[in-house]
């Protein structure tokens, strides 16, 4: 008698009908999928104890979407259990955990709700979202900006962005206020949701998660350091030690006069005597342009990233970033002297202010 078998479930048939009909049996489908990744196939009985697992896990998350996360130290309805954990370290929560107002609870007595209070209840399940934006915080220094890793020191979580997500500070070696533009960083991500790449173009996200998952999706794990976003990163920079020493060839310079005032005299050498009774003051040595010193953590982020093999910009392309921040600086107390000479400007004609 011929015997009729299937070679990816590992079972023999009497019958090709009863083999025809368990070709279109979940089980093999199931064998089948298990034979492309190079796996063994299963027995029915273990098919069937996977099914009924699936189906248990399947009820247990239909069962918590059912409940209703809700904080009673906050008095908030979340919709989802997620929207409720990213809830829970918020400072707003936490300065009511603080003040001890109640217990949390995940869902409040259904006996004590009344018709008012579900429906307030609904209202507040719609205006979760923007209320949650409102409690949008900054993420710390130690704090990843592009996942959920927290390590003990900024040092570390530099080391952890550079290592699992290519990121590194631009022109690293002219950084004098590391944590600083660490903080800004994290203020930039985490409160106004913006793109660390993108974002001068003027697109936002509706929470930090979103802005997280597109710089991790379209590789924008990285500072964008041009044009006239350069204006908004100069506070933490500083290209002075890129200056050629002999100055602007095009700079204009002024002829030394000598130049008397009675306390003082200005050589045309540019050398200043002074009299006698301002002694103590000329004695001081005050610079009085002095060069921003780059913080201790900056010099050594500096050398980590060097370790790493990151280079820094050309000397071309420094230079071309410091005159385009010169100009951007001009360009802006401009606007600004302009914005306050209208703002001051004296009426030169009487107006009756009040009718009376």
């Amino acid at each position: 008698m011929a015997t009729f078998t299937c070679i990816s479930c590992h079972v023999a048939f009497k019958d090709p009908n009863v083999q025809r009909e368990h070709y279109k049996t979940d089980w093999h489908r199931y064998n089948l999928k298990r034979k492309v990744v190079d796996l063994l196939p299963v027995t029915a009985e273990v098919f069937q104890q996977r099914v009924l697992e699936q189906r248990a896990h399947a009820n247990e998350q239909e069962a918590a979407k059912s409940i209703t996360p809700y904080c009673n130290y906050c008095k908030k309805k979340f919709g989802s259990e997620k929207s409720y954990q990213n809830h829970l370290p918020s400072k707003k929560h936490q300065e009511n955990v603080l003040n001890g107002l109640r217990h949390v609870s995940v869902k409040p007595d259904e006996n004590q709700m009344t018709v008012e209070d579900e429906s307030s209840m609904d209202e507040e399940i719609e205006d979760d979202s923007d209320e949650w934006e409102d409690d949008s915080e900054a993420i710390p220094v130690t704090s990843c900006l592009f996942c959920n890793h927290r390590s003990d020191t900024m040092e570390s979580n530099l080391k952890h962005m550079s290592s699992q997500h290519s990121f590194f500070i631009p022109d690293f070696e002219f950084v004098i206020d590391m944590h600083g533009i660490m903080t800004y960083l994290g203020e930039r991500v985490g409160q106004g949701h913006i793109c660390m790449w993108c974002g001068h173009l003027g697109r936002q996200f509706p929470s930090t998660e979103a802005v997280q998952k597109h710089m991790l999706d379209k590789g924008h794990c990285k500072m964008f350091h041009e044009g006239e976003v350069l204006l908004e990163y100069s506070d933490f920079y500083d290209y002075s030690s890129s200056y050629p020493e002999e100055g602007d060839a095009d700079e204009e310079v002024e002829a030394n006069v000598i130049c008397d005032t009675g306390f003082e005299l200005v050589l045309p050498s540019g050398s200043t005597i002074g009299h006698r009774s301002l002694n103590r003051y000329y004695r001081q040595k005050l610079n009085p342009n002095p060069r921003p010193i780059p913080t201790r953590s900056a010099i050594q982020h500096g050398n980590y990233f060097k370790a790493l093999g990151w280079t820094t910009s050309t000397k071309e392309i420094v230079q071309k970033k410091v005159r385009d921040i010169t100009f951007m600086r001009k360009m802006f107390l401009k606007n600004q002297l302009g914005v306050s000479v209208k703002a001051n400007k004296l009426q030169k004609h009487f107006r009756r202010q009040v009718d009376m």
